[in-house]
């Protein structure tokens, strides 16, 4: 028998390790590699996390075995939930240093050697950062490319070049493609803020955590004080619970704090850099879950969930999105449902908890370091509730900064959040310190009496309260002093482009077909639109002068249809677009992605339309030339529909729109009052129409050849058929503008 050293326990001679604490009793092997990790920047592996010790572990490689020891560290090294001093491992154990940093021992062990004799950088003249494991420096984040940048030292001075990154590298919040750079400058890679000294003292891995600091942050609406004067810092594995009466301010401290709404005075930092100055650089590094489910219905769980991947994260390749995808399903334990449509509470589909999952789901593909949650458990029944605090609390877990509002005040939600934030009635701060001493603080025995104490006294008397106490000196003013370090104000730099991103522009068109198609109701009263109006007029119209009447009608009818299938397709996803459009979505990509769809239905139906017309009315326009040109005309009318959808805020206010549109069309268009009968005045009013000059086109194509004397007697020129045409055009293009003018009226910048 012997004894372990560490904790006395009774053992075989031959035992290597002890049974009670895991300590490895024998060395007669020596380890065939030693791994030093801590936040220092000697370790082999530097964890930049403020509850990691400078050298905190060490990770032992024998033959047949891995051992962990921990450093005397201050906050200790656990192995699936328990505290050891030394412990063999298992690729499969959980191992957290101090209270919160994950240690993935697998990617220690496994990626090409990640793990060598430590190098020092600085003493290359090229140093390359990215994803991939053959940087000198490697950034394992899913918004980094696997070759980023580079940083060339040409004499005494640092060059910093991007190479051809999806997400841009920055400098001081502007994206550059090469740059001399010196110590003072913040270099922004995947949402982290690096400082170029730290880099040079990193030996090779960086693990970029983030702190969010509000300070002095107020927001006011006419002469009505919303946010008063408050000022937090927020810790990387800190999941926050924001409370307060009707009224207090949550929902406007949670958008300034995120970066949508920019407050009145006062800044919001990812550590030394403001969110409103480089928006831009912190897109994927910060998510927000409004409340309302904000996805396609039409679409199943997966599908959802892989176009979100595609179009976010443009560094990846479909082959890559996939395992990210099905670690997301594996974490919001929705494995089951993977190809069940979302549906609705009209149209069945996933469970209300579920929708709730699939929504987080959205952001936590990017793995954002910063997630917000707009009332994340709302209309959900107790269990669930308790289900997803869970879940984000295992989030908050991994070392990422959560925060959320809620009406759920109870003991267990606050045993569960690690911080608390109380607001009053005009938004001021009554505390921030741990959740579970709010109770105590406000000197009640529940805490939804919370509330209750709050209306005792003034909303003044709380915040002076709060700020004379020892919470406010450990919470914020400490805080703050240890992390602020502000950078000087800089222009805001908007580095959105405006071209298309053709992937984007791909996947947006697959999920759009695939939602039409999947739509099937309303899809077919589009589709059945046409044929019920070409018989019409094929009833109606006969004779000679009928043909005029009919075609007249059928530009009438080329102009509905584009305008109707575009009406409601952006109004009815607004909330879906707003979302996108804060990470990464592009305009142009956008807007086209729904023309190409919706001229696909509207060449249908221009199909449709010349048909029958012509079969039936022995029209003399060529099948093929009277299609395109109803086409041409539908697609104008489609970028006028997109443009009412674009501004209005509701699908009645833009189907309500329609009949303003049109009757114009019908009065001007240049048959019910003929043009040639018009005064000056009103014939340049027409010219404003697309009727008057679709109108023209089509008696040209029917009777320009043969019959000058009805287009003459109209009041039109036969000669007009190539200016018709470059003004259809014309009104394409100028509505296509309006419509990007709308939507980047919408943007949160």
């Amino acid at each position: 028998m012997t004894l372990c050293p560490k904790c006395q326990t009774k053992l075989d001679t031959d035992s290597i390790f002890c049974t009670n604490c895991g300590f490895r009793v024998g060395y007669n092997e020596n380890p065939q590699k030693v791994i030093k990790i801590g936040r220092g920047k000697d370790n082999d592996i530097v964890v930049e996390n403020q509850y990691v010790s400078k050298e905190h572990a060490i990770i032992k490689i024998f033959t047949n075995s891995i051992v962990i020891e921990d450093l005397n560290s201050t906050n200790g090294t656990f192995i699936n939930g328990k505290k050891i001093s030394s412990s063999s491992i298992k690729e499969t154990d959980e191992i957290i240093l101090g209270k919160n940093y994950i240690l993935d021992i697998r990617k220690v062990l496994h990626k090409d050697n990640r793990i060598k004799t430590p190098i020092e950088i600085t003493n290359k003249n090229i140093i390359t950062i990215g994803r991939s494991q053959d940087n000198d420096i490697v950034l394992d984040n899913i918004k980094v490319s696997r070759h980023h940048a580079k940083l060339e030292r040409i004499g005494n001075d640092w060059f910093i070049e991007d190479l051809g990154s999806a997400n841009k590298t920055y400098i001081n919040s502007k994206p550059v493609k090469r740059i001399k750079i010196n110590s003072n400058d913040v270099i922004t890679i995947g949402g982290i803020p690096l400082l170029l000294e730290n880099l040079f003292k990193s030996k090779r891995e960086i693990s970029g955590d983030v702190t969010l600091t509000a300070k002095n942050l107020s927001f006011i609406v006419d002469d009505k004080t919303i946010i008063d004067n408050i000022s937090l810092t927020i810790y990387p594995g800190e999941f926050v619970g924001l409370i307060g009466p009707s009224g207090a301010g949550k929902t406007s401290l949670m958008l300034m704090m995120n970066g949508i709404v920019k407050p009145t005075n006062g800044d919001v930092f990812i550590n030394s850099q403001s969110i409103f100055s480089n928006f831009d650089s912190f897109k994927g590094q910060i998510g927000y879950v409004p409340q309302d489910d904000i996805i396609h219905r039409e679409l199943k769980v997966k599908e959802s969930l892989e176009y979100t991947a595609k179009l976010r994260i443009n560094n990846y390749t479909d082959t890559e999105i996939e395992p990210q995808v099905n670690r997301v399903i594996k974490t919001l334990n929705l494995s089951d449902a993977t190809d069940t449509l979302i549906g609705s509470p009209e149209k069945k589909g996933i469970s209300g908890g579920q929708r709730k999952r699939v929504n987080l789901g959205q952001e936590l593909l990017t793995e954002p370091s910063i997630l917000f949650l707009d009332e994340p458990t709302s209309g959900l029944d107790p269990k669930t509730d308790m289900d997803v605090m869970k879940l984000l609390k295992s989030i908050a877990d991994r070392g990422k900064i959560v925060i959320l509002t809620t009406h759920n005040i109870t003991e267990e939600n606050f045993n569960i959040l690690t911080h608390l934030v109380v607001l009053t009635k005009g938004g001021k701060l009554a505390y921030f310190g741990p959740a579970n001493e709010a109770v105590k603080y406000f000197q009640v025995d529940k805490p939804y009496e919370i509330f209750d104490k709050l209306n005792e006294k003034p909303t003044d008397f709380w915040q002076s309260k709060y700020k004379n106490s020892n919470y406010y000196k450990d919470y914020v003013e400490s805080r703050q002093s240890e992390k602020i370090k502000q950078l000087p104000n800089r222009e805001k730099y908007n580095s959105q482009r405006r071209e298309i991103d053709l992937k984007q522009f791909f996947t947006l068109s697959s999920r759009y077909l695939k939602i039409k198609l999947r739509d099937r109701i309303s899809t077919l009263i589009l589709l059945l639109q046409a044929p019920l109006i070409a018989f019409l007029i094929s009833l109606v119209f006969s004779n000679q002068e009928g043909k005029v009447s009919a075609l007249f009608v059928l530009t009438i009818a080329a102009i509905w249809l584009g305008c109707s299938n575009a009406a409601r397709e952006i109004v009815s996803e607004q909330s879906i677009y707003k979302r996108e459009r804060m990470v990464f979505l592009k305009i142009p990509s956008y807007i086209l992605s729904k023309v190409f769809i919706l001229s696909i239905l509207c060449l249908i139906q221009s199909i449709i339309l010349s048909f029958i017309t012509i079969s039936s009315l022995e029209l003399k326009s060529g099948f093929v030339e009277l299609t395109l040109f109803l086409f041409l005309v539908s697609l104008s009318s489609l970028m006028i529909g997109l443009f009412v959808s674009s501004f209005v805020k509701t699908n009645e206010a833009a189907m309500g729109l329609m009949p303003i549109i049109l009757i114009p069309q019908v009065i001007l268009g240049g048959l019910i009052s003929k043009f040639a009968d018009m005064s000056e005045f009103i014939k340049i009013l027409a010219g404003f129409m697309i009727s008057r000059w679709a109108f023209e086109g089509a008696l040209i194509i029917e009777f320009g050849e043969s019959n000058n004397y009805i287009i003459n007697s109209i009041g039109f020129n036969p000669d007009n058929l190539p200016l018709d045409l470059t003004i259809i055009v014309l009104f394409i293009i100028i509505f296509y503008l309006l419509v990007v003018f709308s939507l980047k009226k919408k943007d949160i910048q």
